[in-house]
């Protein structure tokens, strides 16, 4: 599937961007998503989910919030931790609009309480099908798992956008990662979207072998003969074998990549994991 994202004038979708309780905010996450915005001519919702799980576990009287110096602790209130949230996306509120201000592009902000995933479902299907997710957090091994159940249950979204612990940037070349040739016009149309504000697009062929390789290549070449100026480039990767991939889009100067989310080199493992945290830029995961 291509990744889509509706217009403004359409309001059939939009770039959500999730925020959560915590001030772990990538900046090139958010960066990322107001590139796609931008490409697209679509506007962004940041989604400030306030998880239903803290408030009734305060309300168990043997719930404690214990001081990061582990010397005193206090009764956990359900009052406290809305204060305490209010305050937190204020604060992350107020970025987000000034970076979204400096990008010209349209942004609104609101709170829901609510399950994650859930809440994200809830948002997409409330506004059409053509929404891309962007999650504000960088990608660790604790929110890993949730891509594979923010694609199964979120169906109103063609794409997530994520961003490793090392990601610096969201600027530069788009490099699409290719693994399977019946999806290199879909791709391709997606990165030469996205570098259409900014950059230049670029395929980066991903084969089992050197054969292989050749073979996709030869075949690349046939179907974008006098359809494309995208430049053409090649890794030899086995299953979940993210090293060479990572050297090759370094290599290309990637400041975007776009792969498929489930196939050998971005599934639901550390080979996804890998992938994000090594690159220098954000990854845009499409169904």
């Amino acid at each position: 599937m291509i990744a889509h994202v509706a217009e403004a004038s359409e309001g059939r979708g939009r770039v959500v961007l999730s925020l959560g309780p915590s001030s772990r905010m990538s900046e090139v996450a958010v960066s990322a998503a107001l590139r796609v915005a931008a490409a697209f001519q679509s506007e962004v919702e940041a989604l400030f989910v306030e998880d239903h799980q803290l408030f009734d576990l305060a309300r168990f009287p043997f719930a404690r919030e214990i001081a990061l110096t582990g010397r005193t602790a206090r009764p956990l209130s359900p009052d406290d931790i809305a204060r305490e949230l209010r305050q937190l996306f204020s604060a992350l509120q107020r970025r987000v609009v000034a970076l979204a201000r400096e990008a010209e592009i349209a942004c609104r902000c609101r709170t829901v309480r609510d399950e994650p995933v859930h809440a994200l479902a809830t948002a997409c299907a409330e506004n059409g099908p053509w929404n891309v997710v962007a999650l504000s957090e960088p990608l660790t091994g604790k929110e890993a798992p949730l891509l594979a159940r923010l694609f199964a249950e979120v169906h109103g979204t063609t794409g997530l956008i994520v961003a490793g612990s090392r990601s610096r940037r969201a600027s530069g070349p788009v490099v699409a990662v290719i693994e399977d040739l019946e999806r290199l016009q879909p791709m391709l149309r997606t990165a030469e979207r996205l570098a259409s504000a900014e950059g230049e697009a670029k395929l980066l062929l991903v084969g089992e072998s050197e054969e292989h390789l050749g073979w996709m290549e030869g075949q690349a070449r046939l179907a974008l003969e006098e359809m494309t100026g995208a430049a053409l480039l090649s890794a030899v990767a086995g299953p979940g074998e993210a090293g060479p991939v990572v050297r090759a889009l370094t290599l290309a100067g990637a400041g975007f990549a776009v792969a498929r989310f489930g196939g050998r080199l971005a599934s639901e493992g550390s080979d996804l994991l890998l992938l994000a945290e090594r690159l220098e830029g954000p990854l845009l995961l499409v169904r």
